[in-house]
């Protein structure tokens, strides 16, 4: 007797999007019959990012609520602590401008990108702690990520020099 299904051991049809994939496109799971999700990953992403949009005040709710519980507390606060050993030169340049704007010995500048005045210090030398350079908080965020993907040419051409004060 011949087998009425032919199983094809290369690619695989989800069951959401009705489209033949490589087996590559489908997530591993061990108690489906050939050890793949039956959706692709295309739509399993989707499907998570609606169930997200959808669930995300329940889930503020819930990190708000968490946040506050002592072990939480006492968790965070280990955390910034070893950080703050990990990170001497970096914490001790933080709080030096910190002190040096109130004091009034330097004073918070706009942005030197978009001339936001809710500016932030960025320390592009932790050893010169009052050499900053100040940046709104989406432009200090894009030049940290621009140096973290290691793109720091890019990151010269779009954003001022700090000045030395």
């Amino acid at each position: 007797m011949t087998a009425m299904y032919r199983f094809d051991l290369t690619e695989k049809s989800c069951f959401k999007c009705v489209v033949t994939k490589p087996h590559s496109e489908f997530y591993r799971h061990l108690q489906m019959g050939d050890r793949l999700l039956g959706k692709c990953k295309e739509c399993t992403k989707s499907d998570v990012m609606a169930r997200y949009r959808l669930t995300i005040e329940n889930r503020r709710e819930y990190e708000r609520v968490r946040s506050r519980r002592p072990e939480r507390k006492l968790k965070a606060l280990e955390y910034q602590r070893r950080r703050r050993i990990r990170n001497k030169q970096k914490c001790s340049a933080y709080w030096k401008v910190a002190f040096a704007v109130s004091v009034g010995k330097i004073d918070r500048r706009p942005c030197g990108v978009c001339e936001d005045t809710n500016s932030e210090s960025n320390h592009a030398d932790y050893s010169k702690p009052l050499d900053v350079l100040w940046l709104c908080r989406d432009h200090h965020l894009e030049l940290h990520l621009l140096q973290c993907s290691h793109v720091k040419q890019s990151a010269r051409t779009c954003v001022p020099r700090p000045e030395t004060l």
